[in-house]
This record gives structure tokens, C-alpha cells and sequence, in this order.
């Protein structure tokens, strides 16, 4: 037990200070006269009358639950008596609604003037913490509190920003949470430049920190835009002042509220939902929430949803169609390209562009491609029958190949049917991440080993790798139907699709048009040698059925 004499009155003087700073609930029990006090804070919770009182033994035998008051007796006796140099218990407290709350009660054993004292403090088990030591901010709880009280009693307009740094994680990942900490402590400080009162500024989870502005600007989202620009400069500026030896940008949401309408929960999550649509169109950029793109974000995670429950369940919904490919100098079907439909129950009709990036995205396309595989080859294994030669051209999703094992997956599926893989093509569209991803090129050799023929497909837009031509890791080249439209009247796209079957056929590599709609486009390819042709001319993407009706149904006849 600690020997010190202090005065009673002095000690609560003291203890009311310190109240007004603590989120903690502090105490002086004097075990002597069974007397205590406590801050005042602890009234708002639990279920006592007054924070000074005498009969304390009785008063905590009201509110400590029943369970545990012989075991929180047996402690303190253990002081009294000067076993226990120290208190150190966990145990429950009714609070103010008639529930228990699980507190932990600490505290020194002091004696003054011949008094024996328990000195300390409670506070609430899996309580939030109201303050982050880390950037000295008021966290998220707080801000709930501080909105909902301007709701309650002000009636305020504004806006609340949500500033978040771009690509946290691979900062901590590769130069550890304490250069993390560091680039927190820069944006919270860049934030103060500017908002020098504390309840304006919160820590959020992760990393971002909120902004909240109770003011009625008439230009209130124009105002948070240039706070943004201003917070940005600043952090340059700090950047630069430390030489780059940390480097990091950052984005922001922002969205006005009215505390009269706004509850905090749609807020929170309307400005959430504007800080990841900056991340995601760029990063490094300031948004405003608009309802019209929340509503296209929600009807995307909708069909996101469906796309997962058709998938799940045995792929309701999809379905392949087939688009033929012909060799243009005896107009002779040689092959078809399968192509993935869907039409949902829900959405009715999709086309690709809408729902093949969401699969993509969400890796979906991994266990439908297998499915597009399976059939695609079941297919082709049938239509071998009436053309020995016929090739199925399958696309392939960058996903695919860098996030699963696509050779195993195309192995297991060509291999349950007779047809050899020269029959089938698999269709690659370049990007700029394939080339950075190491994978990808053991992947290529793999296809190129087992005897399947790669094509890179929309050559000519967007990205082309000419060295994936010049090894032959493909050797077919597909020429995107932009440069074919009015080839037979524009004469750029004429040169242009002239240089590349050209350049294709000297490296020894096979060329497919595209997009081919008219008679006077197909002259024009048939005059540029190109070896196959796909396009509306030769027909339309159809179902399986369609297919052999329209094009493979003649060929029998005419045998």
C-alpha cells in the first residue's frame, strides 16, 4: 500500500479536472469511512444517483450485478488487509437502460492521514475508443455523435468529405505501418492547415479521415472542392519540404447533408460509396455524390448478384452462340468464333459489354469460362462430322489466365471429347497488365506446346505487342472491324489494314478480318489476301440449333 498524505478536498478538486479530459471514469473510494466519489461522466451511464456519496459498500451493492459483488468484496479486502497491493478486476455495472455493462476497475491502494484509499479508474469494456492517439483526431464515433446532435438540436446544412490516401496498403506493405502512420499524421496535419476546430476533423477506419461542415454555403460542395485542392497543395508541398522519402496522393468524396432529412447511416454510406468511385476512375481526384451513378453502382452489385446466383446454379441463363468464319476465296465455311449470351430472369437480355466486365472483375469468368469450354468443344466435337477441318475460336479473359490454371482447365475439357486440339483456336485480346505479368508468357508456351493455335484478337486498337507476332506465340492475327468500316471508301483504313496483312503473311502468320457487313467490303479484303473472314455478311451470332440450320444444314445438302 502507498504511503501519501494529500488532502480529500484537494484530491477532488483534481479529480474533476482530469474528468473533463478523460473519456474514463475516475474515482476516489475512501475504504476508512466507506465514502467514494466519482467524475461525473459516470452519471450519464450508470445507474447511480450522485457521483459523491457515503454507504458506498451499499450503493455498489445496487448497481455492481449480483454475480460479482463477493468477488469485488473479496478483492478490496484483499487491500484493507494489504495482500493486494493493487486492483485490477473485471466485472459488470447496470447502466442507465437496466442492462450490465462489462467495466475494468483499476486502482492503487493509497493510505493518508491514516486513511485508506482506493485510487483509479473504470472504463467500459469494448468500449469505442472516442480518441486516436496515432493523429490525435476524434474517431468515427464521435463524428456519429456530433451529427446526430446537430439533428437533434440545429437543424444544419452542409457537407461532410471523406479524404482517403490513394493505394494505403501496398504503402504498408512495402515500407511497413510505420511510414503508414507517417503519411496519416501528413494528411491529418494538412487537414489542420486549414480546420482548426477539433470537432470538424475525424479519423476514420483504415486510411481516411472526414471532414464535417455544419455551414449553409449556398456553394457548399464548391467550397469542399477547393478545401480539397488546398489539403492536396499542402501535402505536396510537405512531400517536397521532405525530399520524397515519402510519396503518396490522395482522394475525396464529398456529399451534402440536411440534418432534417439526412439521417447519419445514409450519409456515411453515400459519402463512402463517392470516395471508392474516385479511387476507382483514377485516384488523385475529387468526386461529389450524385444519386443518378449511386443508382448505377447499386443495379450493378444487383446484376453482379444475379450473374453469381445463374453461375451457381448450373449456369441459368447462358448460353453459347456462334458466329461463322469463312475462307473468302471460295466463300467455304472453315470455323466459328463462340461467343457467351445471357439472358437473365431478372434483367431479361444483356448484352456482352454489360455483363462481361462484371465478370471479369469479380473473377466470375473463371468457373463460366470452363463451362464456355466444355460446350464450345462438345459443339465443335459434333460439328467436325460434316467439316474435317472446322475450328472453334474460344476467347480467353486476361483473368483467366493470370488467376487460375487455364491450361489444366482447357486440357480437362478439350480431352473429354475426340476432336484434336488443331481444331480449336483460343482468342487473346492484348493489354498492358499482360505484359507486365510474368505468368502470362508461361501460359502462352504452354498452349503453344500442347498444339493450340493463340489469335490475338482486335489487333490494331488499343494495345498491340508486334513481338508477340515476331516470336509467333500467335499465328493468328485478328484485324478489328473500326479499320474495316467503308474500307471500299476510305483509303487510310485501306493502307492501314494492307500494311498489316502484309507484315502478318511475311512473318509466316495466318490473318482474320473482322467486322466484314458488305459486298463491297469483302471485295476489298478478298483483294488484300486476307486468309479468313468473320462479319454479318457471312451471318449474325446465332444459337447452336441456328447455327447448323443456316450454314451447316447446306453444306450436308450439298454433299
Amino acid at each position: 500500500m502507498i504511503k501519501r498524505d494529500f488532502e480529500l478536498e484537494e484530491m477532488k478538486y483534481f479529480l474533476e479536472l482530469l474528468g473533463k479530459s478523460s473519456d474514463n471514469y475516475l474515482y476516489v473510494y475512501d475504504l476508512t469511512n466507506d465514502r467514494a466519489m466519482y467524475t461525473k461522466s459516470i452519471l450519464k451511464v450508470f445507474d447511480i444517483k450522485n457521483n459523491e456519496f457515503d454507504n458506498a459498500t451499499e450503493v455498489l451493492r445496487n448497481v455492481v450485478h449480483p454475480d460479482d459483488f463477493e468477488m469485488l468484496m473479496q478483492d478490496i479486502q484483499g487491500g484493507i488487509e494489504g495482500r493486494k497491493k493493487e486492483h485490477n478486476l473485471e466485472y459488470r455495472w447496470k447502466t442507465l437502460d437496466g442492462e450490465y455493462a462489462a467495466i475494468n476497475c483499476r486502482g492503487q491502494y493509497v493510505l493518508s492521514h491514516g486513511v485508506k484509499y482506493l485510487i483509479g479508474c473504470i472504463f467500459e469494456i469494448g468500449k469505442k475508443s472516442r480518441f486516436d492517439n496515432k493523429t490525435g483526431l476524434y474517431r468515427e464515433v464521435v463524428l456519429e455523435n456530433v451529427y446526430n446532435e446537430y439533428a437533434k438540436t440545429r437543424k444544419s446544412c452542409g457537407f461532410l468529405m471523406l479524404i482517403g490516401v490513394d493505394n494505403f496498403k501496398e504503402l504498408n506493405e512495402k515500407y511497413g505501418a510505420k511510414v503508414g502512420d507517417e503519411v496519416l499524421n501528413i494528411l491529418a496535419d494538412s487537414i489542420r492547415k486549414y480546420i482548426d476546430t477539433s470537432l470538424r476533423i475525424f479519423r476514420m477506419p483504415g486510411d481516411e479521415c472526414a471532414i464535417f461542415m455544419p455551414e449553409p454555403f449556398e456553394d457548399c460542395l464548391d467550397q469542399a472542392k477547393n478545401l480539397y485542392k488546398r489539403i492536396r497543395n499542402q501535402i505536396d508541398r510537405t512531400i517536397e519540404e521532405r525530399k520524397f522519402d515519402v510519396f503518396f496522393t490522395i482522394s475525396a468524396g464529398a456529399v451534402k447533408f440536411d440534418t432534417e432529412k439526412d439521417s447519419y447511416v445514409d450519409i456515411l454510406k453515400n459519402v463512402k460509396f463517392t470516395l471508392h468511385s474516385a479511387k476507382l476512375n483514377g485516384k488523385n481526384r475529387f468526386e461529389v455524390f450524385t444519386e443518378e451513378e449511386y443508382e448505377k453502382y447499386i443495379n450493378r452489385l444487383g446484376v453482379l448478384d444475379e450473374l453469381r446466383r445463374c453461375i451457381s446454379e448450373n449456369y441459368e441463363g447462358f448460353e453459347l452462340y456462334f458466329q461463322p468464319v469463312y475462307n473468302p476465296l471460295n466463300d467455304s465455311l472453315s470455323g466459328a468464333e463462340a461467343l457467351i449470351r445471357w439472358n437473365s430472369k431478372k434483367y431479361g437480355f444483356m448484352r456482352p459489354d454489360q455483363f462481361i466486365p462484371l465478370l471479369e472483375e469479380s473473377a466470375l469468368i473463371i468457373p463460366l469460362g470452363r463451362w464456355i469450354i466444355d460446350n464450345a468443344a462438345r459443339v465443335c466435337n459434333k460439328w467436325i462430322t460434316n467439316i474435317p477441318n472446322f475450328v472453334m475460336h474460344i476467347n480467353l479473359s486476361f483473368v483467366q489466365i493470370v488467376k487460375s490454371n487455364i491450361m489444366r482447365d482447357v486440357l480437362e475439357y478439350i480431352n473429354r471429347y475426340s476432336a484434336a486440339n488443331r481444331h480449336f483456336v483460343f482468342e487473346i485480346t492484348e493489354t498492358i497488365e499482360m505484359e507486365q505479368a510474368p505468368a502470362v508468357e508461361r501460359v502462352f508456351k504452354d498452349f503453344n506446346q500442347n498444339e493450340f493455335r493463340l489469335a490475338i484478337d482486335d489487333f490494331g486498337t488499343g494495345y498491340s505487342n508486334y513481338g508477340y507476332m515476331q516470336d509467333k506465340t500467335f499465328d493468328i492475327v485478328k484485324v478489328d472491324r473500326s479499320f474495316i468500316t467503308n474500307i471500299d471508301k476510305m483509303k487510310n483504313n485501306y493502307l492501314m489494314v494492307s500494311f498489316i496483312v502484309k507484315m502478318a503473311h511475311e512473318m509466316g502468320l495466318h490473318v482474320c478480318i473482322e467486322g466484314v457487313e458488305t459486298k463491297e467490303e469483302l471485295e476489298c479484303v478478298k483483294k488484300l489476301q486476307a486468309d479468313s473472314v468473320q462479319g454479318f455478311f457471312y451471318g449474325r451470332p446465332v444459337c447452336e440449333a441456328d447455327f447448323e440450320e443456316q450454314h451447316l444444314k447446306k453444306l450436308v445438302l450439298d454433299n
